[in-house]
């Protein structure tokens, strides 16, 4: 994937206060890819960053629209980042303006989307026209550059934890983000593997966008991020970035990591206010138990270690604390400082 560096607007279309801006919360709180310069945001249009999202690493302006942002800015910033995954991976019609806009201004657009706007005519003659480029990070690779599965991951020897959760749309990057930090403050070399767009678009290093990987070689794919990430950082230490759930009926998984990743541990992030799992309202696919999940994990092998609430500031994570015998804590509002002394106790000392 080509390289991707420099100063960026984010792109949330009236959405910033929704789970499913989670790319431009992302962004919001930890990039070594971006500088981000601001965000373009209808809905919030003279607010500020951190008065929607917790943790931001810099308070930025909300803007109205591109014109306004380019009006006030200093300088012109190089890229547009979608920030939101609109359901079923497309473009809706009324945030297509937007990305013409930033292509007619000569900005290169960055897109996680399942939908290849480089593929789009208009939007690609747009790019042309005006020296920009349009950068489709889901961009599926051809299985001649992909790789199987071999078993070389088992002679690596550095810990290895999977950041799983009950469902979609739970904080699980979000959480490896707090403990890479955390744990580096701490005196433990640490990397993440991501799996996901906006882990990538965040800049860390090694990983795969698992839902963009024909499906045969997620296995072999996990692994060579694994081995690779190993190899050339040697960490004390990774933390893998898990994606939807092991029991979401609209997209399974995690037992790739759990299994092909050779994984010492899992931190599980859990929605505990949420009843259904994320867009199977309908359906009443009901969320399973906190105990449930890591009893179906403890049978793949693998031990729970401590779990991330997902839930709102009132939430009380006391009683699971005492029901479950092991750090359970809301990453966003409570220290997380008992999750990294069993982390490190249990793998890096124990």
């Amino acid at each position: 994937m080509k390289d991707i560096y420099g100063t960026a607007l984010l792109y949330s279309g009236g959405l910033l206060d929704d789970i499913h801006a989670k790319t431009a919360h992302g962004l919001l709180r930890y990039s070594d890819r971006f500088k981000i310069l601001g965000l373009i945001d209808q809905k919030f249009n003279g607010s500020m960053s951190a008065d929607l999202v917790e943790h931001c690493k810099e308070n930025l302006m909300i803007y109205k629209d591109l014109s306004a942002a380019l009006e006030q800015l200093p300088e012109k910033p190089k890229y547009l980042v979608m920030g939101v995954a609109f359901g079923g991976g497309m473009l809706p019609e009324e945030h297509r303006l937007i990305v013409k806009d930033a292509l007619s201004h000569g900005m290169d657009v960055v897109c996680g989307l399942h939908q290849l706007l480089s593929e789009d005519s208009e939007l690609a003659g747009l790019a042309e026209k005006n020296g920009a480029e349009i950068h489709d990070i889901r961009k599926p690779k051809k299985a001649e550059e992909l790789r199987f599965w071999s078993g070389e991951i088992k002679a690596i020897q550095i810990p290895t934890i999977a950041v799983l959760g009950t469902d979609c749309a739970t904080g699980k990057r979000t959480m490896c983000q707090f403990l890479v930090e955390a744990l580096r403050e701490s005196g433990t070399k640490t990397e993440v593997i991501y799996t996901g767009q906006t882990g990538f678009l965040q800049g860390f290093k090694h990983g795969l966008i698992l839902d963009s990987t024909l499906n045969d070689f997620v296995s072999g794919e996990l692994e060579k991020a694994i081995i690779d990430c190993a190899t050339k950082e040697k960490p004390d230490l990774m933390l893998i970035e898990g994606q939807s759930s092991l029991r979401n009926p609209s997209g399974p998984c995690g037992s790739e990591i759990l299994l092909s990743g050779n994984i010492d541990a899992v931190v599980l992030a859990h929605p505990a206010e949420r009843k259904y799992f994320d867009n199977c309202e309908a359906a009443e696919a009901i969320i399973p138990g906190i105990e449930d999940e890591i009893e179906l994990i403890r049978h793949y092998g693998k031990e729970v270690i401590g779990i991330a609430i997902n839930a709102s500031e009132s939430f009380d994570t006391s009683s699971l604390k005492d029901e479950l015998g092991i750090p359970v804590l809301n990453p966003i509002f409570e220290d997380i400082s008992p999750l990294v002394d069993k982390i490190t106790s249990t793998l890096i000392t124990g």
